[in-house]
């Protein structure tokens, strides 16, 4: 139950304050979110997990495939539809952002609705959404030098967690 809550408010929260109009502009960042995404879930199904969500809706695979491609998505055009210019208010939107996101995270942890495995923690989530938010605007800037960067953060990830990729 608890992740249909988040999704439903995600998703609201898009409808009222996102710039659906500009949904084209954000398709490419949408993609690279949910490809991301669904890579991890593929490693995490393949080799192992360090996070996984549970109290899921119906199976694990429906509630990931709706964050995947409703809730995600949704947070892609929120995030990147009043992203501001000035210095201040950006670092204001970053933490606004990753605040929210780990509160969400610490009460699905509290509430037995995602559990860590190999080490991983809230702290190591909270690293995550500081690498997350950034990278989104970055791919929206600049998709190469997002991807570019993308692949040093996923080896650090994966060398940081032990999979034996080779």
């Amino acid at each position: 139950m608890f992740h249909i809550v988040v999704i439903v408010v995600i998703i609201l929260s898009s409808l009222k304050w996102g710039s659906w109009n500009r949904w084209r502009e954000f398709l490419p960042t949408i993609y690279y979110f949910s490809f991301f995404n669904m890579f991890y879930q593929y490693i995490s199904y393949t080799m192992k997990a360090v996070w996984e969500l549970d109290g899921f809706f119906i199976n694990m695979f429906v509630t990931d495939s709706l964050y995947t491609m409703i809730a995600y998505p949704c947070l892609v055009v929120l995030f990147l539809s009043h992203y501001p210019e000035e210095i201040r208010m950006k670092i204001f939107y970053y933490f606004k952002y990753i605040g929210v996101a780990i509160l969400i995270e610490w009460a699905a942890w509290r509430m037995d609705s995602i559990e860590y495995f190999e080490g991983w923690n809230l702290w190591w989530t909270l690293l995550f959404y500081f690498i997350m938010f950034p990278m989104l605007r970055l791919h929206f800037k600049n998709p190469f030098r997002a991807l570019m960067v993308s692949v040093f953060v996923i080896a650090f990830l994966l060398i940081s967690f032990d999979y034996q990729i080779l």
